[in-house]
């Protein structure tokens, strides 16, 4: 009985540090977890776009290019 609660106290003593650090801070308003989360949606939200910008100046070199033949050609 006695071990058991001197286990419980040692674990409170442990987890009590590592429950109020995933709480709200007093210095941005956010919680790790938060600040973890919204770091990974960034990353994988520039996983996609950036590919996408690519595509993008491609197509519009490739229709610069177009333009520009089309007017040699009239010339």
């Amino acid at each position: 009985m006695k071990q058991t609660l001197i286990c419980i106290v040692a674990a409170l003593f442990v987890f009590t540090p590592l429950l109020l650090s995933c709480t709200k801070s007093e210095d941005g308003g956010k919680s790790a977890i938060e600040r973890m989360t919204e770091k990974a949606g960034k990353e994988m939200a520039d996983r996609i776009t950036d590919p996408l910008e690519k595509a993008r100046e491609a197509k519009e070199l490739v229709e610069k290019n177009y333009r520009d033949m089309d007017e040699n050609l009239k010339n």
